[in-house]
């Protein structure tokens, strides 16, 4: 318990920190006006007694839910630690009896509670704009929004590493590309088999490390495909429950590896 407390007293500090920053006002805003467009896009679909409009609502909506979430969560958690050391406000909070791996969770909970408001309400405006399109609120709609703010725990894992190991600006730009590359990482390893199979039965050096490195790619990166079901909430495609399961205990477990290697760099740095 003694442990636990200067935890969340970081946790605390970095949630009302991230709270107020007009970041999360914009992207409030932001979603409203994507939400707007949707309508717009449905209604140049025409209004035929189908239900395309209603699904162009729901699919450019939740993507943008997603996209917008995705970059609220790389600019807040890439700038989280780095401006504790820029501002010398690190020194008195490491003074007080917690590690900086406990410095690190704590940051990663308070905006992970930041943005499980910002995701409550951002889920409350898709839903109300979704039902004014027609669409039925189901049990397959809370599922894909459940797995998007785990995705994006995911994205603040990320965030954070490279707000410990880089540069904000770095770090936003090092996370984007992974956050884009995470949503093509199945690919990679079907690209490295492609590879192998155009180079004949004796593949040469070029082919084989070219393999070796793709697949590398897909071990390392985030798997964020696996965190997209908005097929199955606005297309009726089955749920699948096995899938959504094991998303999440891959994210806890990639989570758990993102925050471990940030401790391990932030114990490293000179401050």
């Amino acid at each position: 318990m003694s442990t636990l407390r200067p935890i969340l007293a970081v946790a605390s500090l970095a949630f009302r920190e991230s709270a107020r920053n007009r970041v999360l006002h914009a992207l409030l805003m932001a979603l409203v006006a994507a939400c707007g467009i949707s309508f717009l896009f449905a209604w140049a679909a025409g209004g035929d007694g189908s239900s395309r409009p209603t699904k162009i609502v729901g699919d450019l909506s939740l993507s943008a839910l997603t996209l917008l979430g995705t970059v609220a969560s790389i600019f807040l958690g890439t700038s989280l630690v780095f401006q504790e050391i820029e501002r010398r406000t690190v020194f008195s909070v490491l003074a007080r009896p917690i590690s900086r791996g406990g410095f690190v969770i704590g940051k990663f909970l308070g905006l992970a509670g930041v943005m499980g408001v910002a995701m409550l309400l951002m889920s409350g405006v898709f839903l109300i704009a979704y039902a004014l399109a027609g669409g039925t609120l189901g049990v397959h709609l809370f599922c894909a929004l459940g797995l998007i703010y785990v995705e994006l725990l995911v994205v603040i894992g990320v965030a954070i590493f490279f707000s410990v190991a880089a540069h904000p600006i770095e770090g936003a730009v090092f996370s984007f590309v992974v956050a884009i590359a995470g949503h093509q990482t199945a690919s990679l390893k079907d690209l490295g088999a492609t590879v192998l199979q155009r180079a004949g039965p004796d593949p040469g050096f070029a082919a084989v490390a070219t393999d070796k490195f793709l697949f590398g790619l897909y071990v390392v990166l985030p798997n964020l495909e696996r965190f997209n079901l908005r097929g199955t909430a606005i297309y009726g495609f089955e749920l699948p429950w096995g899938q959504a399961g094991w998303s999440v205990v891959y994210a806890a477990v990639y989570i758990a590896i993102l925050l471990a290697l940030s401790t391990l760099v932030f114990r490293r740095k000179v401050l």
